[in-house]
């Protein structure tokens, strides 16, 4: 029950996100990915205990400086975004252990070798709505990797359990793309 109103509070953030007035680059009409994901998360930095907003992901596009590209007001894309229990779920299968917070995780996902190639794992040139995505039955993204899609199980190919786009949370539209929020992050498989 926790779980499903901090995934409502999610929404009720990104449909205001989508619809108020933010401080946007001047000739682009609305919110972009990057936006709506910061101000679901309530800003740059701004860690908690809701798994279900995007803290760790903005901290991870910040720290790698991938920030820019989903912020680019002239950019079409499609964002997998995995919440923050996908990340804490993530550093659980890593290390054995549940991070006691989310700067924790962060912290520890930021140690990856591959970590601007895991992040541009998430993210797909074109819009790509909920329903485009699973009648394709792949993903081509800007990491030159492929995942396969299986109803709403992305299959990366890792040892790790695959994520599922949370339809819920998905179809979130900004002015340069879609975001679809994901349970657990998807790590290019071997």
């Amino acid at each position: 029950m926790k779980k499903r109103l901090a995934l409502a509070g999610l929404a009720s953030l990104a449909l205001a996100a989508s619809t108020a007035a933010p401080a946007v680059a001047a000739g682009h009409d609305g919110p972009t990915i990057t936006d709506i994901a910061v101000a679901a998360s309530g800003g740059v930095g701004a860690y908690d205990t809701n798994g279900g907003d995007y803290d760790i992901l903005v901290g991870a596009l910040v720290a790698t400086g991938l920030a820019g590209a989903t912020a680019d007001p002239s950019a079409d894309l499609t964002v997998f975004a995995p919440n923050d229990e996908a990340f804490l779920r993530l550093v659980t299968d890593l290390t054995g252990s549940r991070p006691a917070t989310e700067q924790e995780a962060l912290a520890t996902a930021a140690t990856l070798p591959n970590l601007v190639d895991v992040l541009l794992y998430h993210v797909s040139a074109g819009e790509k709505s909920r329903t485009q995505v699973v009648k394709a039955g792949s993903v081509d993204t800007l990491s030159g990797v492929s995942f396969r899609v299986q109803g709403v199980n992305l299959r990366d190919g890792a040892p790790l359990a695959d994520p599922k786009i949370l339809p819920e949370f998905s179809n979130i539209h900004a002015s340069n793309g879609v975001i679809h929020t994901i349970d657990r992050v998807l790590v290019p498989g071997s």
